[in-house]
């Protein structure tokens, strides 16, 4: 099991670089939104971000903090029910202050994480297998991510985005390899 979670991602990074495949754009778009579109970005955040999540997960499965109990399942599927759901930000959604953005970044990467980790049994939807519901919302994810990164270097310019994107990085990583499992 050792590296698994990392190398799903490396996996979905392939898929995303070589053309996505399985659900119908049109299937998609009805879905999750225009993020067909903006797949161009997804692909340069995942390239940007992979090194850093695939560190992290193996950070996290190193410590045995992404194995979840059966009865945990449940509970996550529930969350991942909503999470799924995403759709790319609204050009106003992605225009508020700069501490807004600041906390939308910190969510969107926390978020990232944990659908890359997530078990197969979390991601449904109906009419698509589990890992098409996966793949499309780290798309998603990864969209939100270069949008909320976007807002930020056109409101403060590009040193100040890269300032608040590392101290995002940083706060994600803290939060996601010191939490210690409820036993």
């Amino acid at each position: 099991m050792r590296g698994a979670f990392r190398e799903r991602w490396y996996v979905y990074v392939a898929w995303l670089g070589s053309g996505v495949s399985g659900i119908r754009p049109e299937e998609v778009r009805r879905t999750v939104g225009p993020v067909w579109a903006l797949l161009p970005l997804a692909r340069q955040v995942a390239q940007a971000l992979g090194p850093w999540l695939a560190a992290l997960l193996a950070a996290r499965q190193g410590r045995g903090l992404a194995a979840l109990s059966a009865e945990d399942e449940q509970e996550v599927a529930e969350v991942f029910a909503e999470e799924t759901r995403l759709r790319p930000f609204e050009r106003q959604e992605a225009w508020r202050s700069d501490a807004w953005l600041g906390w939308l970044l910190v969510g969107e990467l926390r978020r990232l994480a944990q659908l890359a980790e997530a078990p197969e049994a979390t991601m449904r939807r109906p009419g698509w297998l589990a890992w098409e519901v996966r793949y499309w919302a780290l798309a998603v994810s990864l969209v939100r991510i270069g949008q909320v990164y976007g807002a930020l270097e056109q409101r403060e310019g590009v040193e100040a985005a890269q300032g608040i994107f590392k101290g995002a990085l940083a706060r994600v990583w803290r939060q996601a390899v010191q939490t210690e499992r409820a036993a």
